[in-house]
């Protein structure tokens, strides 16, 4: 037998690598596929409306001493339904209005353009309500442009624009599943600047409408999204079903329970010797002692641990951190037959290396760790079954003095 020998590294030296600690063991009973929610029917989306009422327009300035109180209000919209929650659009308004200072009348409107959002208040606070209803409840926000125009005593007309926000209340009755009737409440507030009578601000509007809306696609199999409750545009996901293991596979799901079992007591067997070894060794009765796991092994070709390798490094450190710090370490790597000599030899010392940053990251010092590489000599299992390859990709523990 040959063997290549590294000296101890230094922690200082040695980069650790990410480690996984978790080891469940995954069996096809315990597996179960996620339910991604999509929508059950086709829907569309895009509708059109057009609403037309009165409006109570206000321009509040010191000078302003009458509102001409109520004028009619037109308007129209387009809107884009992106599910039964939220839609986005853009609105279009006519607003006249007319007031009066102390030494002049003012007479105009505003055309404002509004990119506005909407939620189905219905939907938010009812997700389960029946997808039916005929009526709903909907909340509507936007900022937007004001392009409007003013006379003074009727003798000529002035232009301007201002920013402006909207707030507004809609309810909806659903006449079918293309057409519905409104009513909307809506504030809007604007900042108009009128230099001509002492410099005008905050102007606001109050709208009361009724409009038709229609919406495109709701015929057939498909829904609009407007008509359809979040409950049934995402349902529950079907109860996934876990079959229990019958006659017909009961002796094979025991065999597998058994074989863990086993693994499990020849696990805890060698721990306890090697505790007890330990020990030994601290009181002078031996002079070195060696340990094997089956549980510490490789993935094919690499130096990277298997999952079930993790709990045991854990109860080795344990014990060496608990224990006579005279008691050392010396760590053997191995590998399968496959490959070259000189590329097993290597790759061997790599998995000792690699058992050792294991422990150093657990705190064991590293002057009481050393490692070793011995290829594919001293096999433990046959090298021609995918199980006993598996076993040779090892390493195997000598505690010293």
């Amino acid at each position: 037998m040959y063997g290549w020998a590294y000296p101890s590294f230094s922690q200082d030296n040695i980069a650790l690598p990410a480690q996984n600690v978790n080891n469940a063991v995954e069996t096809p009973e315990t597996v179960a596929k996620t339910t991604t929610f999509t929508e059950n029917t086709p829907v569309s989306h895009w509708s059109v409306g057009i609403k037309g009422g009165i409006n109570y327009f206000r321009i509040s300035a010191g000078t302003i001493d009458r509102n001409d109180q109520y004028h009619i209000t037109l308007g129209g919209m387009v809107e884009y339904t992106i599910n039964p929650l939220v839609g986005l659009g853009v609105e279009y308004m006519n607003n006249p209005y007319g007031c009066r200072t102390n030494t002049v009348d003012i007479t105009g409107g505003t055309n404002d353009a509004v990119l506005f959002g909407s939620i189905n208040l219905s939907n938010l606070l009812l997700p389960n309500r029946s997808g039916k209803s005929k009526f709903d409840v909907y909340g509507k926000g936007g900022f937007g442009f004001a392009f409007y125009n003013f006379s003074l005593d009727h003798a000529g007309t002035k232009t301007d624009q201002s920013a402006m926000v909207t707030l507004a209340l809609n309810v909806e009755y659903n006449l079918s599943r293309s057409l519905s009737l409104g009513l909307e409440g809506q504030y809007r507030y604007y900042n108009w600047k009128l230099e001509e009578v002492n410099t005008v601000y905050n102007t606001e509007t109050a709208n009361a409408t009724i409009g038709l809306r229609y919406k495109f696609g709701a015929t057939g199999k498909k829904q609009h999204a407007r008509n359809i409750s979040l409950s049934a545009y995402n349902p529950a996901p079907a109860p996934v079903l876990i079959e229990k293991p019958g006659k017909d596979n009961t002796a094979e799901t025991l065999d597998r329970v058994k074989a863990l079992e086993d693994e499990n007591a020849l696990l805890m067997t060698t721990i306890k010797d090697m505790k007890n070894d330990i020990l030994a060794l601290s009181t002078k009765e031996k002079p070195e002692s060696n340990a094997t796991f089956q549980n510490i092994e490789f993935e094919f070709g690499s130096d990277k641990l298997a999952q079930s390798a993790y709990p045991v490094l854990d109860q080795v450190a344990d014990m060496l951190k608990s224990n006579s710090s005279s008691v050392n370490l010396s760590v053997a790597g191995y590998t399968d037959y496959i490959g070259t000599a000189e590329y097993n030899l290597v790759l061997s010392v790599k998995r000792a290396n690699a058992v050792k940053v294991y422990l150093l990251s657990k705190n064991v010092p590293a002057s009481r760790i050393a490692i070793s590489g011995y290829g594919k000599e001293n096999p433990v299992a046959p090298n021609n079954t995918i199980e006993g390859r598996q076993k040779n990709r090892r390493v195997e523990f000598q505690l010293m003095k």
